[in-house]
Order: C-alpha cells, then sequence, then structure tokens
C-alpha cells in the first residue's frame, strides 16, 4: 500500500528552490533513511511529509488520497504522523507531563494517558526520570523523551529529523534500538535523515538520496535527470548547468541516465595532466565514506555524483573533504534509463 507519493513538489525559500522532486513514491510500513549533505533538502521533506508546510508547487498524496492543504484537513493528517525534531523543545513540567501532552489533546482519558507515557518512557529507559522537570535533561535525554512523546501518540509514521547527531553515544545505542524495535512493529512506518551512512544501513529497509533538493536516485546512485541533445560532435546528455555526457541514442529531449559508480575514475588534480590530453570533470570531494572494504566518495561535478573506491585507491589518491579532483567517466559507465 502507497503511503507517500509526491509529484513534481517545489519548495521555495526565500526565491531559493530547496526541495525539487519529480516523483517520489514511499510505501507504507517501510523504513526509510533520508540522505544528503548540509542543505540538500532533508529536513524541508521531512517537513512536507508531516504537513506542517505546503510545498509551493505539486501534488502530495498520503495514503492514496491527494492532500489538501487546509486546516480542517490536516488536523486529521496530523494525528496519523508525528515528527522528533533533532532539537526538540520541552515544556517547563515534568518528562511524564510532557510525554502525556499528546494523548491529552487527542482526548485520552487521564488514567490511560498516564499508563500509555509510562509505557513509552520504559520503552527509551526513561522510567526514572518521569517526574523530574523535563527542561533540565541532557541533549541525548531530552531525545528520547521526543521520541517517547512521539510514540505516546499512537502515530501511524514517525518522522525523526537527524535523531542521534547531538547524542553521546549511550544515547545513540538506546535510541537505535528503539528505532529498530519501531521497525519490527509493521503498522508504523519510520522515514528519518542522517548523515551516517551506517546509521541509515543499521536501521532502514531503503536509502534515498537528495542533492541540493534533488533526488540523485535509488540509493543515490548516480540517476539523474538530463537533456538530450543531438550534435555534429555525437549525442550528448546534458545534466546539471553545463555537464554534457556522451550517450548513444536517436532521440532528443528529456531523459535519465544511469552512470556505474565503479567505472568513475578520480585523479589527483596535478597529475591529470600527465596522463591524457583527456582531463575529464573537475569535481570537489562531498564526502568519503567506509562500507565494507570499500571508500565510498560523494563528488560535485555541477551534479552530485558518487563513485567506489578500494581503501588501497583512497589511499593512493591522497585527497580529502572540500578538496578537488580530476573526473573520469568511462564511456560504458553511461546507460541512458528513460
Amino acid at each position: 500500500m502507497s503511503l507517500y507519493a509526491l509529484h513534481n513538489v517545489r519548495q521555495v525559500f526565500e526565491g531559493r528552490t530547496v526541495l525539487d522532486i519529480e516523483a517520489l513514491e514511499l510505501a507504507a510500513g517501510g523504513s526509510y533513511a533520508l540522505l544528503g549533505p548540509n542543505g540538500s533538502g532533508k529536513t524541508t521533506l521531512l517537513h512536507v511529509l508531516a504537513f506542517l508546510r505546503p510545498p509551493v508547487l505539486g501534488d502530495v498524496l498520503f495514503q492514496g488520497s491527494r492532500v489538501e492543504w487546509r486546516d480542517s484537513i490536516l488536523t486529521a493528517l496530523r494525528r496519523k504522523v508525528v515528527l522528533v525534531d533533532q532539537h526538540p523543545i520541552m515544556f517547563s513540567t515534568t518528562v511524564l507531563k510532557n510525554v502525556e501532552y499528546g494523548p491529552r489533546m487527542r482526548g485520552v482519558s487521564a488514567r490511560e494517558r498516564h499508563n500509555v507515557a509510562k509505557e513509552c518512557l520504559e520503552r527509551v529507559g526513561m522510567s526514572a526520570f518521569a517526574h523530574r522537570p523535563a527542561h533540565l535533561l541532557s541533549g541525548g535525554e531530552t531525545q528520547r523523551v521526543a521520541i517517547a512523546r512521539a510514540m505516546a501518540c499512537r502515530p501511524e509514521v514517525m518522522l525523526f529529523d537527524e535523531p542521534t547527531a547531538s547524542v553521546d553515544v549511550e544515547n545513540q545505542a538506546v535510541i537505535d534500538g528503539v528505532i529498530r524495535e519501531l521497525r519490527k512493529e509493521q503498522s508504523i512506518s519510520i522515514i528519518f535523515s542522517t548523515h551516517k551512512r551506517l546509521e541509515a544501513a543499521r536501521l532502514a529497509e531503503e536509502r534515498i538520496f537528495l542533492f541540493e533538493g534533488r533526488l540523485t536516485g535509488p540509493g543515490g546512485e548516480n540517476l539523474l535527470s538530463c537533456d538530450i541533445v543531438q550534435g555534429n560532435r555525437g549525442t550528448v546528455c546534458v545534466v546539471g548547468d553545463n555537464v554534457a555526457l556522451p550517450v548513444q541514442t536517436s532521440r532528443s529531449g528529456p531523459g535519465r541516465v544511469f552512470i556505474k559508480p565503479e567505472l568513475i575514475r578520480l585523479i589527483p588534480i596535478d597529475a591529470a595532466h600527465e596522463e591524457s590530453s583527456e582531463q575529464g570533470h573537475v569535481g570537489e570531494i562531498l564526502q568519503m565514506t567506509a562500507e565494507g572494504r570499500n571508500i565510498k566518495v560523494l563528488l560535485d561535478i555541477g551534479v552530485p555524483l558518487r563513485t567506489l573506491l578500494s581503501k588501497d585507491d583512497a589511499r593512493r589518491l591522497g585527497v580529502m573533504v572540500g578538496e578537488k579532483v580530476r573526473v573520469r567517466i568511462d564511456p560504458e559507465a553511461i546507460e541512458l534509463a528513460g
């Protein structure tokens, strides 16, 4: 069953497009990680999914029905979806009263909401803090109470914005465990943002990568929108502002191109001229992440691009995040996907 479907959704702040999604569908009961660097649109997307801010363009469907961004409709939807912010705010009362707040606003009886709040605090390991002032908790403790408060609302969907970004190792382990337990409850769908690919791999069934507000394909693996152009020197697929990639096709117009990560080669800038007259593209390294025996590298060559290096190749490359490299894409790496 479809949980969310987004079609041509765009969000703009102060004249700048911060989210631009052609199509995205999330299934009910699934667990999804939103990955991407700062400013990639993860939080903006979560706010749309939480029905907190309507997009300026496009359609959002929830459980098969088009969302009408009117208060009378949104109130019912927001009872089904709860967002746990990266920096939650606690009311100036006890921990227990904070967790009871959601059920109280939903008309749950005092006895029942008290029992629900105690149960949720136990699940996040915060029962001993029930009668302490919530606003005096540490950052990690606050995050755990915020998760308990969200759980007490009995939502169908739980959204988390960087749930472990600002907590210590002990609290991170507890939060990881809670999210894993929630995944087992098939009635609850989980969507969370993170910078940590290993966290995403542990806690999510599927990963969605965002860069400058756009999806880069399943798992972030180099699936890009392009404009196919026929020219005197052959056919190219233009992605981003002006990145031209050679393709074999007789058609023109909009399309999508897939670039195999394992066929992208990185060369130090100062060594590139020694190897070939074919200079390739200049790219900036945005992220390097260990994945098993390999290093996954996120590049910006005018569009987001991922490649995969062995650890030996990464050591020989000798560059760090923020530095520039020469990027050579094997012609065999480029495939039209639509």
